[in-house]
Parts: structure tokens; C-alpha cells; sequence
């Protein structure tokens, strides 16, 4: 499978969009070739737009001690659920992009074999170093991984960062046992957060995450390369509940994204202080309280009605008898 170039001739614009770190700007753009909602135009260097704090230091928090705490928690509960919903037992698994290593760390605790992936050695410092779990530096497709290894491939929030998914699929499918289970989550493009938000919207992300999913747009891709949706939510409260009040703050006109700098701790600070007047953090600060007041009941009413602001999906390797030689399903 090629990965689709995204040509100019085929791109239908929908909406501009900045990025909050640098100030460049991006459009989103529909890809008439392969179906994906992209970020145009794509950087040759994306290392460029991951400012040194973007991951934290090693041995150093990110965010609020409590806001890391529920982190955990939910974590754990994300394990257990793919435990019943599958039924497996602790297996192999490997996540993909595995970042801080705390899903990863979930699954340890539960008696799984763990590994993870990362692209480059900062983003996996903390899981190396605090952790001290087992992370590879490199493209999947790169590493060599052994076929029908794994029991369980997560992806959890990685697609949205790729130009083309469909690659990333397709390795992870190769990689599972028969009857595997990919676990993943994207942001949902087609909620109404996104929708309602628009340029605004905290998880559009620009240039960060190239990809932009509807859960039609993903269900599709699932299917095309070889996997059988099991479950869905519609509702990851640590994602929903902060997205909803950074993305109407956004919408208001306020600094772009000046809340979440503002929860980052010390060196994890990614907006530098100059330039903001002191008006807009006291202004984001206060209309943040009411904000959060009704983000929790609006998110999950939004998460029931499958328009929520993020999707999670437990998906199943199928045969591949049911897998033609390109990789689509029958």
C-alpha cells in the first residue's frame, strides 16, 4: 500500500488554521484522493514544531499532580476494558508512540509484556529513564518487529499525527496474532466541538496532528485494513472535559491554547510569556470556572450522542483469508 501524496489538484479547503506555538499557518483541507480530512501543507521537518518542553523533562511533571493521578486511573480502567471486551488474558502488547509510558505502565501492572515505540529519544526519555520500560526509537514499519507477535497493538492518539494512517494499519495488523486487538483513539472531527469550533478547536492541533478523523472516516479505515470494529466511545473524559473549555476559550478570541500553557509545569511551558498581556490570562482564568462548570455534563451528553470530541475503538484482526493482497477487507 502507498502512502497518498495528497496532491494539490485533489485537496478541497475547508478552513485556515495557525499554529499556537510558532504562528505558521496551515488550511484543512479534504483529500479527494484518499478520503482524509489533512493539514496542508504538510512540513518536511515536524521535529521543528515539537518545542524542547513539549514532553516534559524526565522525573518531571507535564501537568497538576492531581490531573496526572486521573491520568492513571483512567489508564487502568482503559485496560480492563479491553481485557473484557475482548477477552484476553495479559499477553504481549505493544504501544506505538507510547509517549510518558503511562498506558503502558497500566498494562505492566496487570501482568502484561510490555514495549513500546517512540521517534525519538526525548520522547521517550520519561518511560526509559522514570519508568524503565522497554522503548524502541523508530518508524514501526523500521523496527523489524517479528509477525503474529503481539496480543494487543494500542495507538492511542498516534493516527492523527501520520499523513497517511492506512500505513501505520496495515504494520499493526501485520504485527498481531490472529484474532489480535488493536486498541486506539483519535480526536473526533466530526463532533460537535469540532464542528462548533472550527480553527479553535484544541485538538485540530496544526501541524502536530496531520490527519483529521470522523468516526465514518475511521471506521473505513479500520475496515480497509483488515480489522473488525468491536467497541466504541465516544467519551475520554481527560481529553473531553479540558477540550471543551480550551476550545470555547479559543473560540472566544482569547490566546490561543494560554489555559493548557498555563497547567503545564516549569519547563513543560510551551508559549513563551512574553507578549501576552495580562488581561487575557486573567480573563481565560476566569472564564474558565463557568466553562468547566458545564463542560462535564455537555461532553458526556455529547460522548452518548456519538459526537463527542474524541473516539476510542477496539478493533480485531481479521483472517486473512477475508484480506485481499492490497490489504482491503472482503
Amino acid at each position: 500500500m502507498r502512502a497518498c501524496p495528497h496532491p494539490t489538484s485533489q485537496l478541497e479547503t475547508l478552513f485556515p488554521a495557525r499554529d499556537y506555538i510558532t504562528g505558521h499557518r496551515f488550511e484543512i483541507a479534504r483529500c479527494r484522493g484518499c478520503g482524509f480530512t489533512i493539514t496542508t501543507p504538510q512540513p518536511g521537518d515536524l521535529a521543528a514544531y515539537y518545542p524542547a518542553g513539549y514532553y516534559g523533562t524526565p522525573g518531571g511533571r507535564r501537568f497538576p499532580a492531581i490531573v496526572e493521578r486521573v491520568q492513571q486511573w483512567l489508564y487502568a480502567h482503559r485496560v480492563r476494558w479491553v481485557e473484557a471486551a475482548v477477552g484476553v488474558k495479559p499477553g504481549r502488547v505493544l504501544d506505538v508512540g507510547c509517549g510518558r509510558g503511562l498506558l503502558l505502565r497500566a498494562f505492566q501492572r496487570r501482568g502484561w509484556e510490555v514495549q513500546g515505540t517512540e521517534l525519538s529519544e526525548a520522547a521517550a526519555a520519561y518511560a526509559r529513564e522514570v519508568l524503565g520500560l522497554k522503548v524502541s526509537i523508530g518508524e514501526l514499519a523500521g523496527l523489524g518487529l517479528p509477525a503474529g507477535h503481539f496480543d494487543v497493538v494500542t495507538l492511542w492518539h498516534v493516527l492523527e499525527h501520520l499523513p497517511d494512517p492506512r500505513l501505520l494499519l496495515a504494520e499493526a495488523r501485520r504485527i498481531l496474532k490472529p484474532g489480535g486487538v488493536l486498541f486506539l483513539g483519535v480526536p473526533n472531527f466530526g463532533g460537535w466541538e469540532a464542528r462548533g469550533c472550527r480553527a479553535g478547536w484544541f485538538h485540530l492541533d496544526v501541524p502536530r496532528h496531520l490527519t483529521h478523523f470522523t468516526r465514518e472516516d475511521l471506521k473505513q479505515s479500520l475496515e480497509a485494513a483488515g480489522f473488525q470494529d468491536r467497541a466504541w466511545s465516544g467519551f475520554a473524559p481527560e481529553y473531553d472535559y479540558f477540550s471543551f473549555v480550551q476550545s470555547w476559550l479559543n473560540r472566544c478570541g482569547l490566546r490561543h491554547n494560554l489555559l493548557y500553557n498555563f497547567l503545564r509545569r516549569g519547563a513543560a511551558k510551551v508559549i513563551a510569556g512574553e507578549g501576552t498581556p495580562r488581561w487575557q490570562l486573567l480573563a481565560t482564568l476566569l472564564l474558565a470556572a463557568p466553562l468547566g462548570v458545564v463542560a462535564m455534563p455537555l461532553t458526556l451528553l455529547a460522548g452518548l450522542a456519538k459526537q463527542g470530541g474524541t473516539l476510542t475503538v477496539l478493533a480485531c484482526k481479521l483472517p486473512d483469508s477475508t484480506v485481499d493482497r492490497a490489504g482491503n477487507a472482503f
